[in-house]
């Protein structure tokens, strides 16, 4: 999410933003000033010119990517397609409220330590084989990365993955096992939920504002989960492929996550608290199809639990006895915890959203569907699977969230013009953004790993492709021939 992407700016060459504050406003002027061609209306090429403008600005991060999500407010207005409140209403889109009743849900998790407790848990019954252990790993964080940010689930297991492969004695090998398998997991494990990635709100949001589509958070965990059970022991396969356990390894590294689980004693009031809040939301979005049925509850929506579980974390008591924490304040969250929210991302998805309702409403999208009309004679499952191929590759260096975002107006021209259901389309693709596994810069979670220099870049090369390609197939097959 947010410190993926400033993960991935750190490590790209300044070059790149160089070339791309010049070249995303020169192209821009380009399309601006040439004639509309038939078909398309003046403010649907001033449209365009933006759309190429904020999609080359936020592949080269020549600017903050909150900067270039406002740009849709200073510029769509000159455009004459919408109006002003028209183009600024997307900002507080439901979806984009929902990101935020999370990521204050997620920042309370992570305040009072309970996703360590329950990663910990996880491994304590994963067994002490090595290759059992990894899976163990794999799966806390993919359980963890369902529900706050797949970078910070990271940068929790690493730490602890490092400490078993050291006691365990199986070197670089078992290290990088163990790393890759949480990176990659972390990515998977954010298919799952809406909130897991902001690629999969993008889409809901999206699809609901442009196709009259409104998905549950239960009907996404439907499409998700299965999809997270298939690439799950597809990643482990590949990870420990070759991991052999050297004598005594395995009850060295249970010795370890038994001291760790130890060190974190009883369960504190504050976490207890967090699990109530938590738990009580999740049952919430899982189970708001029938809450609705009671009368009293009939507008509740997902944006409407995310929020009260965000407000619950100001209004619960944390019941610590210690005097730090009481004198901090007496609630589970203060405002002070909440400044850490990544309002870039929440203006992030706001500026998509508005860059994609001034597609619609200049004819552009019209226009592009059109122009792809003849790809309907292109079997539907090839298309997608050129669609996920490109998707994977290419948000290996370039953000997940922009090229989502840049993409999907294209995709609903597309789904148009072949006279496709616009989600069998945009779903497998918002889901494929998050599954870039070859390169430190495609995720936050692979930058951490490859940051604490436990393998060579090579190896995650290596073992991203294979994992890249085997993702290609199982999207395809799932939404090609699944459903």
């Amino acid at each position: 999410m947010t410190e993926g992407d400033r993960k991935a700016a750190a490590l790209r060459p300044g070059g790149a933003a160089r070339i791309g504050l010049f070249l995303g406003p020169a192209l821009a002027l380009l399309i601006a000033l040439a004639p509309a061609p038939d078909g398309l209306e003046r403010g649907g090429m001033l449209v365009a010119a933006i759309l190429v403008l904020m999609a080359v600005w936020w592949a080269s991060e020549a600017v903050p990517i909150a900067v270039t999500s406002l740009l849709p407010l200073g510029l769509l207005p000159l455009t004459g397609v919408a109006t002003l409140r028209e183009i600024a209403a997307p900002y507080a889109d439901q979806v984009v409220l929902l990101l935020l009743g999370g990521f204050i849900i997620a920042i309370g998790i992570e305040k009072w330590n309970l996703h360590r407790r329950i990663a910990l848990n996880v491994l304590m019954v994963s067994g002490a084989r090595l290759k059992l252990l990894a899976a163990g790993f794999m799966l806390a964080t993919a359980l963890l990365s369902m529900w706050i940010s797949n970078t910070a689930t990271t940068l929790m297991m690493a730490p602890i993955a490092l400490s078993v492969a050291l006691a365990a004695g199986g070197g670089a090998k078992l290290a990088g096992a163990l790393l890759l398998g949480i990176a990659y997991a972390a990515s998977i494990g954010g298919l799952a939920t809406p909130v897991g990635t902001p690629t999969n709100l993008i889409a809901m949001g999206w699809l609901r504002e442009n196709a009259g589509i409104d998905i549950s958070f239960r009907q996404w965990m439907m499409l998700g989960l299965p999809i997270v059970a298939l690439m799950l022991p597809a990643a482990w396969l590949m990870v420990t492929r070759g991991l052999v356990s050297p004598p005594g390894a395995s009850a060295a590294a249970r010795d370890v996550i038994r001291e760790q689980h130890a060190g974190l004693g009883r369960i504190t009031r504050p976490e207890a608290h967090v699990a109530m809040v938590f738990g009580g939301v999740a049952l919430a979005w899982i189970l708001r199809e029938q809450i609705v049925l009671i009368p009293v509850f009939a507008g509740l929506t997902d944006m409407g639990v995310a929020i009260l579980g965000a407000i619950a974390m100001f209004l619960v008591p944390h019941g610590s006895r210690d005097p730090a924490h009481r004198e901090a304040g007496w609630a589970l969250l203060t405002w002070d915890d909440a400044k850490a929210l990544p309002w870039d991302v929440v203006l992030l998805f706001g500026g998509g959203l508005s860059l994609a309702a001034g597609v619609q409403a200049s004819g552009l999208a019209t226009w592009l569907g059109s122009i792809l009309a003849g790809l309907g004679a292109v079997p539907a499952i090839l298309m997608l699977l050129a669609l996920i191929a490109i998707i994977i590759f290419l948000t290996e260096i370039m953000s997940n969230v922009a090229a989502v975002t840049t993409f999907l107006p294209v995709l609903g021209a597309l789904a148009l013009a072949i006279g496709a259901d616009v989600q069998t389309l945009v779903i497998p693709v918002a889901m494929a953004a998050s599954c870039a596994f070859m390169l430190p810069i495609a995720t936050g979670p692979n930058a951490v790993v490859f940051g604490l220099r436990q393998f060579a870049i090579g190896h995650m090369i290596r073992t991203g492709l294979w994992l890249n390609l085997a993702c290609v197939g199982i999207i395809t097959l799932y939404f090609g021939l699944g459903r």
